[in-house]
């Protein structure tokens, strides 16, 4: 089988988080970063591809990576999937936010398997309050997410015919984006008392 591969966003400005980059803030024993590619790794995600931005140092934690690559600043989300997309050998992805380091490593498992077991070529996490990732991409999936730029949302473009597409109910909230103080905190609360 197929291993299935991990690509972290990890290109944002933070521009809501005012110092250092919000992915370089402290999380549990490591940093928000840091935290989300040992997710990727715990749920058995090989290789494991960051893109960061090429105008920074990627935080600590991004070196647990297996490959760490570097987008022009200001480019949009597409832009960093689609160079995460090219670096990567052929076969299934699934792509993870480097600013929600609240995701679980089961529910990413949960999706590989779900994906796998319907021959998805997309799959998508539904939370109790919301749509959010991780999401997985196979091979035709991945063929047209590798075309999209700048702020294009890689879902609304896999999610329709011919490709099929799968969403798996997760019965939680969607881990918080850290793009705020407020928001890491919130984050923090929910892990503490998890």
């Amino acid at each position: 089988m197929t291993p299935t591969a991990g690509l972290v966003l990890a290109g944002g400005l933070s521009r809501r988080m005012p110092g250092a980059s919000k992915l370089a803030r402290p999380w549990a024993d490591g940093t928000v970063l840091g935290a989300v590619v040992r997710t990727a790794r715990d749920a058995g995600l090989a290789p494991i591809v960051v893109v960061g931005r090429a105008d920074e140092p990627l935080p600590p934690g991004s070196d647990a990576a297996d490959l760490r690559l570097r987008v022009a600043p200001g480019g949009g989300r597409a832009d960093s999937l689609a160079l995460g997309l090219a670096e990567l050998a052929p076969g299934p992805v699934v792509v993870l936010l480097g600013d929600e380091p609240g995701l679980r490593s089961d529910v990413v498992t949960a999706l590989v398997e779900r994906c796998r077991a319907e021959a998805a070529d997309a799959g998508r996490v539904a939370y109790t309050d919301r749509p959010g990732h991780p999401v997985w991409l196979g091979r035709r999936a991945r063929a047209v997410a590798a075309d999209l730029t700048g702020e294009a949302a890689v879902w609304e473009h896999v999610a329709r015919p011919p490709l099929n597409a799968v969403l798996l109910e997760v019965d939680e909230p969607a881990p918080i984006d850290v793009d705020t103080p407020g928001a890491l905190e919130r984050a923090r609360r929910r892990r503490e008392t998890r």
